[in-house]
């Protein structure tokens, strides 16, 4: 709305007035304001305790779960690395399970000893991920030559053969009762 007023002068002066127009509620409770913006939490994977085995043994399954609240497990990914492959190769590493509940296991290189950190990643339909890492260590075993020739050679012809530091033995003894006398008692 605009008015205009005369001087004495003769002259016009102008003065404007600014209409400020709010939404408001009629009160009847139709009015729903808007959701906040959407966010996506990341996903959660459990604690998994460090783990020691004797080399040549494999480790696991180890369980452990997942979950997040926008994604339903089952359609959560998971993957797993390790911090070098001098231990537990890539492919040395096994994912297992679909929904909630999840196991991953570890087989180590032959003959390999160390530790290893290993880490699980978990990532949930929106791209969101989280990860949990635990350590792996992998012992040297002690044998005894006896044993390791009884438990190498002591086995019938159609027995599995036995790999030792990648070195095959075929077996072709007979009969095994009879190679163990040859070795003598160990003692």
């Amino acid at each position: 709305m605009r008015s205009h007023k005369t001087n004495n002068a003769g002259l016009v002066l102008l003065a404007a007035t600014t209409l400020v127009v709010a939404a408001c509620s009629s009160g009847s409770g139709d009015y729903t304001p808007p959701p906040p913006p959407a966010t996506n939490s990341a996903p959660v994977i459990s604690g998994i305790a460090d783990r020691s085995s004797n080399q040549d043994t494999v480790v696991g399954p180890i369980e452990f779960s997942v979950g997040d609240r926008e994604t339903a497990a089952s359609m959560l990914m998971v993957t797993a690395s390790a911090d070098g492959t001098s231990v537990v190769p890539a492919d040395g590493i096994e994912l297992a399970g679909d929904g909630a509940v999840r196991t991953v296991k570890l087989t180590p290189l032959e003959a390999a000893t160390g530790s290893v950190t290993v880490t699980l990643t978990v990532t949930d339909a929106q791209g969101s991920a989280s990860t949990r890492s635990f350590r792996v260590a992998v012992n040297a075993r002690n044998v005894s030559m006896r044993d390791a020739a009884l438990t190498t050679f002591a086995k019938a012809g159609s027995d599995e053969p036995t790999a030792i530091n990648g070195i095959t033995f075929i077996q072709d003894a007979d009969d095994p009762a009879i190679f163990e006398p040859l070795m003598g008692s160990g003692e």
